[in-house]
């Protein structure tokens, strides 16, 4: 058995944080989180849920940083890197997280933790930041 569980939410970067969640929200109709304000360096940001209701898919988790895309007019001019923050993948339980701290352990793997969610962030071979999350017992 698989100790992944989907995709949690793709964190990306937008310069303009309103626009964003007026294109998904009015455009692609799909529900937005409260805003949350400025904090240490992150930027307001909110969630853009593709499923509501659903604590395994949120979808979307938008940074707002002010000086990302400027310039691009064209697909081949957008730097992609400068829009992906991380990707978050969900774990089926907190066991599977536990024996994943392990294994990064093991082989040197940088790990950042995330305590006002629980969860931990880690970049895989290519630089990619990958934050794993869990369903959380009561």
């Amino acid at each position: 058995m698989s100790m992944w569980n989907g995709i949690h939410h793709i964190a990306l970067a937008t310069a303009n944080l309103d626009a964003t969640i007026q294109f998904y929200r009015d455009v692609l109709q799909m529900t937005i989180s409260a805003v949350a304000p400025s904090k240490e360096g992150r930027g307001r940001h909110c969630l853009i849920l593709v499923k509501e209701n659903d604590e395994d898919t949120w979808g979307f988790h938008f940074f707002e940083r002010p000086t990302v895309g400027k310039g691009a007019q064209t697909l081949a001019e957008v730097d992609p890197t400068a829009f992906l923050m991380h990707i978050a993948v969900r774990l089926r339980d907190e066991a599977a997280a536990r024996a994943l701290r392990e294994r990064l352990e093991r082989v040197g793997t940088p790990i950042t933790d995330i305590p006002e969610l629980g969860t931990f962030v880690f970049p895989d071979n290519n630089g990619i930041i990958l934050e794993a999350t869990w369903p959380r017992t009561a």
